[in-house]
């Protein structure tokens, strides 16, 4: 598996900078470090720095790619997409598999510069655990499940990352039990290491709205030992679905992440957390009951990548480039292109590339996120969760406010700007000296 990431010295401010915040926004995760090869573990690694920098991998999405037919890519750039393909369709019979068209999806996110995670999930009928029903969501037996594994990972390599298995805790895709997932859990890590050691393994994602007992679940599995070890052991990052409930919004999103973080430091993995799936009114299987304005949906993409890049988030996966009938935010139109909601994704990555984030504040009904860009240059987002209308004047240095969909205005210090459901980002510009840190 892939040495696991040392402790980011500019994640450690980070942390500072958006705990002590808490007061009057949001709770900020723990970040992350993550450990090294199975059975050892990682230090941190020197003093505190600047919060790092928003990468472009932060930008995940899914993308139905269809082997045998041109594929609407996003009009955006893309750092990360989740790569749907069940194993039960590399391997329809035992021990023989057809990578042809996994090859085809692999190849063409990458044509497209962006990093694929493959989900190693899906089991054949011919390889259900003993006692499990021959169905896609029985646990494997285990030899199966290491070979299948194994033949991955040396196919793909550190060309991929590599998840475990897709929503642990759903009984819809694994029936099995939190110890059953850390064994396969364990299989994943350790044939990472011997055959793609930069490679990074994600564990399973897993639920945690709404439900005790999916939360519990979560838990469980996270407090599994496997051969003397933690499971933590043999991942370099933890994954959650991020859906709110049906009606609720990226601050109660965020607010899921905030627990499974929580959850995480408890129990001492230190290894980062991202969001494998995102979107908003999610229903489960049927059509969403909570439809949205696209102004709403404009906002509500904005501000998940607002919200998780100040939290100190590494990636970010929209659930998904076309529409979902059970979602209510929809990046494209069902041709290709994209709506008001995609366009934003678009601006809201240019707003925040390589920029450091500074935190967040709510005063009077207003949020305000700041970024870094260098040391004369910052930028600050601004919305009401509520839709209320506001008025907060321009910062000192301002030059301009961009909306999310990319339209660029000129605004002078003490300039009122209004500000409602839709955010806007505001640049400052120091006229000489350094911004202090």
């Amino acid at each position: 598996m892939a040495v696991h990431r040392l402790p980011s010295p500019s994640r450690a401010l980070l942390l500072l900078v958006v705990t002590s915040l808490v007061s009057v926004l949001y709770v900020a995760p723990s970040q992350a470090t993550g450990r090294g090869p199975a059975g050892t573990s990682t230090t941190p690694a020197g003093p505190a720095a600047p919060a790092d920098r928003v990468r472009p991998d932060l930008f995940g999405i899914h993308v139905t790619i269809d082997p045998a037919a041109a594929t609407a890519w996003p009009p955006f750039d893309v750092g990360a997409v989740r790569v749907t393909h069940s194993w039960r369709s590399v391997e329809r019979t035992p021990g023989v598999y057809d990578w042809a068209a996994l090859d085809a999806k692999v190849a063409t996110v990458r044509a497209h510069g962006a990093q694929p995670m493959v989900i190693l999930g899906g089991t054949p009928s011919f390889h259900a655990a003993a006692g499990f029903a021959p169905a896609p969501a029985s646990p494997p037996r285990l030899a199966a499940y290491q070979a299948f594994v194994r033949a991955a990972i040396t196919r793909y390599g550190d060309r991929a990352d590599y998840q475990v298995w897709n929503e642990g805790n759903i009984p819809l895709f694994f029936t099995g039990s939190p110890a059953y997932l850390a064994a396969m859990t364990r299989i994943v890590g350790r044939a990472a290491h011997d055959l793609a050691p930069t490679a990074t393994v994600v564990a399973p994602s897993f639920v945690v709205r709404g439900s005790a007992w999916l939360r519990a679940w979560y838990r469980e599995y996270w407090s599994q030992e496997v051969g003397r070890y933690p499971v933590g052991r043999f991942v370099d990052a933890a994954s959650i679905s991020a859906y709110p409930m049906e009606t609720e919004d990226p601050e109660d999103a965020l607010a899921l992440t905030q627990w499974a973080r929580h959850v995480l430091d408890k129990l001492d993995f230190e290894g980062p957390l991202w969001a494998s799936e995102v979107n908003y009114g999610a229903s489960g299987g049927a059509p969403t009951t909570a439809p949205i304005t696209m102004e709403r949906q404009v906002a509500f993409v904005v501000r998940t990548f607002v919200l998780h890049a100040t939290s100190g988030a590494d990636r970010v996966y929209w659930f998904r480039w076309e529409p979902h009938i059970t979602l209510n935010t929809s990046l494209s139109d069902g041709t290709g292109a994209p709506t008001p909601a995609g366009t934003a994704y678009g601006t809201v990555e240019d707003w925040l590339l390589g920029t450091r984030p500074t935190g967040c504040t709510v005063s009077k009904g207003v949020s305000a996120c700041g970024f870094r860009v260098d040391r004369r240059t910052r930028r600050h987002v601004y919305w009401t969760r509520s839709g209320r209308t506001r008025v907060v004047r321009a910062p000192t240095g301002s030059r301009t406010m961009t909306d999310p969909a990319g339209t660029t205005s000129r605004v002078r210090r003490g300039d009122k700007v209004r500000v409602g459901l839709t955010p806007v980002m505001v640049e400052t510009r120091a006229r000489r000296g350094p911004v202090s840190r």
